[in-house]
């Protein structure tokens, strides 16, 4: 028998949660018999950030490092992170402002900067939703603008996906 794996199912309709029902009792049965007992959870379905989100974020820094002097593309990663991403995951969520007050915001400002960073790359935009990383896109996008580095548009690429970022 093969190790089950947790089921999700995605649905928008009665129609198609009805059908996710119907699969449950053999998913049960291979749950109950590999691991004993099991969690059923019903919750609202939120839309994960976007990999093109994700390139977009990465294209920003890399310009900005190329037009504004004294920073790495990786220095301005850890910049937007600290000063956008953590006020973001803060307000939004309890547990992460509970851990993140207690182990790193004690930390001198350069620490900060350093966790935020690789080999640490504390995580920040990785758990953001899609909303929240449009947040985030939009603070990086007035920063750094306001700083006089000139972005690509994403709407001048072609890329429409991206209008939600700016």
């Amino acid at each position: 028998m093969s190790k089950p794996r947790d089921f999700i199912c995605k649905c928008s309709s009665l129609k198609d949660a009805l059908a996710a029902l119907g699969r449950i009792p053999s998913i049960l049965n291979q749950a109950f018999s590999q691991w004993g007992s099991v969690d059923i959870v019903v919750r609202e379905h939120k839309e994960p950030r976007s990999l093109d989100q994700n390139r977009l974020q990465r294209l920003w820094c890399k310009e900005a490092a190329q037009q504004l002097e004294g920073h790495t593309a990786e220095d301005w990663r850890a910049h937007c992170k600290l000063h956008f991403g953590i006020p973001i995951l803060r307000r939004d969520c309890e547990e992460f402002r509970e851990v993140y007050d207690r182990l790193i915001r004690p930390r001198p400002y350069e620490e900060k900067l350093e966790i935020m960073k690789e080999p640490i790359d504390f995580q920040v935009t990785r758990i953001m939703n899609k909303p929240q990383k449009s947040e985030y896109l939009q603070l990086m996008w007035e920063f750094f603008t306001g700083e006089g580095a000139q972005l690509t548009d994403p709407s001048m690429m072609g890329r429409e996906k991206y209008r939600e970022a700016a």
